[in-house]
């Protein structure tokens, strides 16, 4: 038990970050209404704008040169050929969070205050997309291990509990306990946090008042984004610097902001550093004789926060704060597909054309596409459809490609991997159905609270689910067997006899597998027509619409939404089995939540409710049919998609799909114009 309260201890400076990300979460909900997920990004690029100001002296600016030609545009500073100190360093860091600040808010989050749901979890990922992949390009995506500015030392023997704790973890500890109760006597006494607070009880009442909600909005992500930054340079001392593992904080961060009902920094703060302690003292337990090895350490921390946020959001339900706005923009379109056999024909035609002319390189980049366009199409259902925000869709798709990959394995090596895989030796179609009926379970398992939440709350609740699921099931090796967490061989797919894939030492031609997965995309096409013009697609609009007028007309709500989370689950479980096929190796890095929240981006920027928008986000997809063979120029098409999700999400909802639509309508009306003239010349 020693050693269990020992680790709580060492539990609180990792439970300070996350209280000061929560807290900054919680103030700029009170300033605006919305639930950032870029939380965690804007913590990471202060963090290293101060690592490259004390290693170089260059300060990088959150943009790149997207003019190509003999125009340079700017976005690095060189203050010093050898890097500066400490001091200047954080300066810097915290020059970079105003500026991020007044950036979220003028070209994000201030355009999209009237914006439906929907539009404001685009911008967010947008936001969280592009200041992520922009870091991978700037920084590099290597992990580092740097000395932030809290001072080093050791309190040895706490308490008389043995060991060791860092001054750093309790000083960060403490810093968090300052922010949170600084905020709110802020937001008790101050002018400017008396108004904050009228404006978050009524938008429409504080404007009538005189009171500026933009300028309201700004001052608060200035607070926001300054905590953020200086939160993420402290932990630099006890916490590895990755782009993508600062982002993924935001997860335990927004449990601790629920916990503060998303209106309170005091209570906030608390709740992220008891989630901080709760994590590491359960981390004890696991290394205990007795704890059963099919729950990992690193699953039961990444639990620990989803689990926290779903009793909050299922026990508070609709009681949590949602703000209003003056006015309320409509929702992206979903239109009935009317071309879909020309779609079809279309998908088989170039298919075959690939089939026929494509090299190797070219063929793998339309199973990619293919494959990609069936997980779209499972967010097209849930997302277009039922207007479910659900960022977990390729985490199903991990659950079914490991768990397919297992029940086929009988015991052998397959491939290059050092490892037997043990498992029952299923045929290659039975283990791919009871794979996805495995993640269909867990889509029904994580839609449980969507019976009681929807929008960006719902969005909270998968981010977290795709975080411990990949940990819990995909990295579990206890469950999928040795080298989950590295690398897991597939065992070579076979259907009535027909080799599916062709070991990629012999031949990068795999002309089955092209015509497996266009098969399968076509089943889905169809499927997902058939969904939309029947009945079940118009109780999925109708809910979508409003849950209380659909349940008024004897539509059962919560039967729709486990139902559109059954259907969307079962089809991105067939993309994850293809893709187990295609890449017949398995690392837990494809299926993480980053990379289902990169999907999810790309289908927005096609389209979230057209089957046309899924293809363009397909085609789109990295390694896939329009991808680029660099990787620096990969790096920047995903970075430039962050972007364009943005201007989607306040401009045009409907996607890129809909850009010749006002086009068409001068067309119509053209067409009916003169068609009146003609009738009246008669």
């Amino acid at each position: 038990m020693t050693e269990i309260l020992l680790l709580c201890i060492l539990g609180v400076g990792i439970g300070g970050f996350y209280a000061i990300l929560a807290t900054g979460i919680v103030v700029g909900h009170k300033g605006s209404g919305l639930i950032n997920l870029d939380q965690g990004a804007l913590a990471m690029y202060p963090a290293y704008t101060f690592v490259t100001m004390r290693e170089t002296g260059d300060m990088y600016f959150p943009w790149f040169d997207f003019f190509p030609g003999p125009i340079d545009i700017p976005y690095k500073l060189s203050l010093s050929s050898e890097g500066v100190g400490a001091f200047p360093a954080f300066l810097a860091g915290m020059a970079m969070s105003i500026i991020l600040g007044i950036a979220v808010q003028v070209l994000i989050f201030g355009p999209l205050r009237n914006k439906p749901p929907i539009s404001k979890i685009i911008g967010s990922l947008g936001a969280l997309v592009y200041l992520t992949s922009l870091a991978s390009y700037q920084f590099g995506s290597k992990s580092k291990f740097v000395d932030g500015i809290l001072p080093e030392g050791t309190w040895n023997n706490p308490l008389g509990l043995g060991g060791g704790i860092e001054f750093s973890r309790l000083l960060m500890a403490l810093a968090a306990l300052a922010i949170g109760g600084g905020l709110f006597l802020y937001y008790k006494r101050s002018r400017m946090g008396l108004c904050t607070r009228a404006i978050e009880d009524s938008e429409i009442g504080g404007t009538l008042l005189g009171y500026s909600v933009n300028r309201i909005a700004t001052v608060n992500w200035l607070i926001s984004t300054t905590i953020t930054g200086l939160a993420g340079i402290l932990a630099l001392d006890f916490v590895t610097l990755t782009p993508t593992r600062y982002t993924l904080f935001v997860v335990p961060a927004l449990g601790a902001a629920l916990f503060g009902n998303l209106s309170s920094p005091w209570v906030a703060t608390i709740g992220g550093i008891l989630l901080g302690i709760f994590q590491s003292g359960a981390a004890g337990f696991t290394l205990k004789d007795w704890w059963p090895e099919w729950i990992p350490s690193e699953g039961l921390r990444q639990a620990i926060p989803l689990l926290v946020i779903i009793v909050i959001q299922f026990s508070k339900g609709y009681r949590l704060p949602v703000r209003g706005s003056r006015f309320a923009d409509r929702q992206p379109t979903a239109p009935k597909p009317t071309r879909w056999k020309a779609l079809c024909f279309a998908v088989t035609a170039f298919s075959l054309w690939v089939l026929a002319t494509g090299s190797s390189v070219t063929q793998g980049r339309l199973i990619t596409s293919t494959i990609a366009a069936i997980l779209m199409l499972s967010s097209v259902i849930l997302i277009g459809y039922l207007g479910q925000l659900s960022l977990a869709n390729l985490t199903f798709a991990g659950v079914a490609a490991y768990l397919s990959s297992r029940l086929a394995a009988d015991g052998s090596i397959y491939g290059f991997s050092a490892f037997a895989l043990d498992g029952p030796g299923f045929p290659s179609p039975l283990a791919m159905i009871l794979g996805v009926l495995i993640a269909v379970a867990v889509g029904v398992l994580i839609a449980i609270p969507a019976v009681r939440i929807r929008g960006l709350q719902l969005a909270v609740v998968t981010l977290a689910a795709a975080v411990a699921i990949t940990e819990m099931i995909m990295g579990n090796e206890s469950l999928i067997g040795k080298g989950a967490r590295s690398n897991l061989s597939v065992p070579p797919p076979r259907w009535f006899g027909a080799d599916i894939t062709v070991d990629p030492s012999i031949s990068r031609d795999r002309p089955a597998l092209i015509i497996f997965c266009c098969i399968w995309l076509l089943l889905s096409i169809v499927a997902v027509v058939g969904i939309r013009k029947g009945v079940t697609g118009r109780k999925f609009l109708a809910v979508r619409a409003n849950e209380k007028a659909a349940s008024s007309v004897g539509i059962n709500v919560a039967s729709a939404k486990l139902l559109g989370f059954g259907i969307g689950s079962g089809l991105a479980g067939i993309a994850g089995v293809l893709t187990a096929y295609q890449q017949t190796v398995l690392q837990i890095s494809t299926w993480d939540a980053l990379s289902g929240i990169g999907n999810v981006s790309l289908l927005f920027l096609g389209g979230v409710g057209h089957i046309g928008g899924a293809m363009i986000g397909a085609a789109l997809t990295p390694a896939g049919i329009l991808s680029t063979t660099s990787s620096e120029g990969q790096i920047l098409r995903t970075t430039a998609s962050g972007a364009l999700m943005i201007a989607i999400a306040i401009f045009r909802s409907d996607g890129l799909i809909s850009i010749t639509d006002p086009i068409k309508a001068r067309l119509k009306k053209a067409k009916a114009s003169l068609k009146q003239e003609k009738a009246n010349n008669k």
